[in-house]
């Protein structure tokens, strides 16, 4: 998309709402309902929306939104989807729920942490026997996500929720009834994000370095072409000297038919060149004949001709045989699993570490998302057709797809784009544009299954934009003096920050996460060196400084909007928060080689990456999508954490005093 295209299509909001501003004026319909149905399509952008819409292209949204309201609605600031979805569960803003994206960090040790992680409490007690270590008193872990989840109000007027996979929601927050699986968040079976195994004939690929993204191995094969392998699996913490489990497998390569069998923990799976397997359950023992952690996979045999490249799916947690809690009740996903089959439980299933390496080639990643959307859609079936026959309910439901989509898919589309290439896009550049469509296919399951009477409610948390140009915060900082080092930048240190090559006895400022700036305030940093009577002058001079970088290449200013973050939300959890939020201008980003805490060679570089769209800039410029089957007025663009306030109110709820958000109807 142009810009001028993104400009015409999206429009600007003007201010980002303060305290006060953010008044309504809706009409007093009586929309009231025992049952809502509400689908959260991560990442669906209104921009995209109009000119499909204008091209005749998604028939069954425009009737969604002829028989009801289509609007535009302001994410929060950062549009991060953990923080975002956030606002949406709890109607209060990122202070009120202590979610400021994806990263948080410690103000004694300046180290990031993930708010994706749970906080554990009762940490397990122990006994030892022989090389063992037993737990006597399991650990209890709850999410990072502060705050009543609407659905938590549904209760009192036995509304039965259903909840799948919300982000913001890992360990699933606990339910007096209903139903909820975790989704964005939830790790694989090492308690990683997702590392993936790759076995190649290729010696070239063995010398990678990843980054911790995944592991390659040398596949070789004997005279008769077989490969004796082993996979590696989560580490044995039951042990005294903790150490990884690992299991062994056989690969039988048929070289003439592009074909391998391979042999893993009793199962047989034979796959052809470009095939991905079924899901395959693995025992990964801990203690000999007692204890075992079941885990899920997939292979993917990526070439099997002229050689062998065998791709593995990072190793997840088992939905029918759970090693942790990933569902309430803890039998949830047990269930689906006996309905729907073996499904992905890792939070972000689209394995973009596979393409952002190149282990994957687009079409390989194209395959996986496929079959990774396929199956959302069978679980989705099910859950609305078991929503369709309560007699109270809400279900939520959400996709990941346009959003992970978008993130990979943006360049095959952008000629602008540094990483755009001429081939690759005359096969592939329709493919944000077909996952469009293909969600234009779930309005039309739903309009045709469900009563009119029930409120249909589909949302967005943010839209997109190219991802061309990327500014180093900490860079920015360090040359203009409001960030110190003892010497010269080791800048291949991403967590420079954090590992003793920022001065922060003379350091006033300092970038952390995917667009905070933190003040190294006197008394809250550990080396705090800025006086709290000080702080405003600084973050005034800061956010001068900031708006008026220009870009030498193009000429444009790269920064939007710096907003203190004081000004706008209000909460207890204000102080756990970025002070600033930068919000970068369309087509251009905060550099992630700066969210743990390093510094850059360079203050503006380009983009040249798999991940060539994002959203992660001034909310302004990527609102989200809000479209219903019952008619909305608002003078204002809506705010997402208007939300929860909405749903409550057309299930004959108050909107509770503590939520910052108002009713949209």
């Amino acid at each position: 998309m142009k810009r001028r295209e993104f400009i015409q299509s999206t429009g600007f909001l003007l201010t980002f709402p303060s305290l006060i501003l953010n008044s309504l004026s809706a009409p007093k319909n009586e929309i009231k309902s025992e049952k809502m149905l509400i689908l959260g399509f991560d990442g669906m952008d209104p921009g995209i929306l109009n000119i499909m819409l204008k091209r005749g292209e998604l028939p069954n949204i425009r009737r969604l939104i002829e028989m009801g309201s289509f609007t535009k609605m302001l994410s929060t600031a950062p549009p991060e989807s953990p923080c975002a979805w956030a606002s949406f569960t709890t109607g209060l803003d990122p202070a009120g729920h202590g979610v400021f994206g994806f990263l948080g960090r410690d103000p004694k040790t300046y180290a990031p942490f993930s708010t994706s992680s749970p906080i554990t409490t009762n940490a397990s007690k122990t006994i030892e026997i022989g090389d063992w270590k037993i737990p006597i008193i399991g650990g209890e872990g709850h999410n990072y996500r502060k705050g009543k989840p609407f659905w938590d109000y549904l209760y009192e007027k036995e509304i039965e929720p259903t909840v799948f996979k919300i982000p913001s929601n890992y360990p699933p927050s606990p339910m007096k009834s209903g139903r909820a699986i975790a989704g964005m968040g939830t790790p694989d079976i090492t308690g990683a994000n997702g590392i993936f195994t790759l076995y190649s004939s290729e010696e070239n690929e063995i010398q990678q370095n990843l980054e911790g993204k995944g592991r390659v191995y040398y596949a070789y094969f004997n005279e008769e072409d077989v490969f004796d392998g082993i996979l590696d699996g989560p580490t044995n913490t039951l042990k005294i000297n903790p150490e990884e489990t690992q299991l062994p497998f056989k690969v039988y390569w048929d070289k003439g038919h592009g074909t391998a069998r391979i042999d893993i923990n009793g199962n047989e799976i034979l796959l052809q060149e470009g095939m991905l397997s079924k899901w395959i359950k693995l025992k990964f023992k801990m203690i000999p004949m007692l204890a075992s952690i079941s885990a899920v996979t997939r292979f993917y045999l990526l070439n099997a001709k002229d050689k062998f490249r065998l791709y593995v799916y990072p190793l997840s947690i088992d939905p029918s045989d759970p090693a942790q809690v990933i569902s309430t009740p803890s039998d949830y996903s047990e269930e689906l699993s006996n309905h729907c089959g073996l499904f992905h439980t890792l939070g972000l299933p689209a394995d973009f570490n596979a393409i952002k390496t190149e282990i994957f080639s687009m079409e390989n990643y194209i395959t996986l998302a496929d079959s990774i959307f396929k199956e959302s859609l069978n679980i989705f079936d099910y859950e609305l057709n078991r929503f369709l026959g309560l007699k109270r309910g809400m279900l939520f439901y959400y996709f990941s797809a346009i959003d992970q989509g978008s993130h990979i898919y943006w360049a095959l589309r952008d000629p602008q784009h540094p990483y755009y290439f001429p081939e690759e896009a005359k096969r592939f550049g329709d493919q944000i544009e077909r996952l469009y469509r293909k969600f234009d296919g779930i309005i039309e399951k739903v309009l045709n299954k469900t009563p009119r009477n029930i409120p249909i409610m589909v949302l967005s948390d943010h839209g997109f934009v190219p991802l061309r140009r990327q500014v180093n915060l900490n860079t920015v900082l360090y040359k203009s003096g409001f960030l110190k080092t003892y010497s010269e930048p080791n800048y291949g240190d991403p967590m420079l920050l954090s590992t003793g090559g920022v001065n922060l006895n003379e350091s006033k400022a300092y970038g952390l996460g995917l667009n905070g700036l933190y003040i190294n305030l006197k008394g809250r940093e550990s080396n705090g060196i800025v006086k709290p009577e000080e702080k405003r002058r600084v973050m005034e001079d800061i956010k001068k400084m900031l708006l008026a970088i220009k870009d030498p290449q193009t000429g444009l200013n790269p920064i939007g909007d710096v907003m203190i973050t004081e000004d706008h939300y209000r909460g207890k959890y204000l102080n756990d928060g970025p002070d600033m939020i930068i919000g970068c201008n369309y087509s251009y980003g905060l550099d992630y080689s700066g969210a743990m805490g390093g510094i850059g060679a360079e203050e503006i570089s380009d983009n040249r990456n798999r991940w060539s769209g994002d959203h992660i800039i001034d909310p302004r410029q990527v609102p989200a999508v809000l479209m219903t089957n019952f008619k909305m007025r608002v003078n204002n663009m809506p705010i997402i954490w208007d939300i929860a306030p909405t749903i409550l109110k057309i299930l004959g709820i108050p909107t509770p005093v503590e939520m910052r958000g108002k009713s949209l109807i």
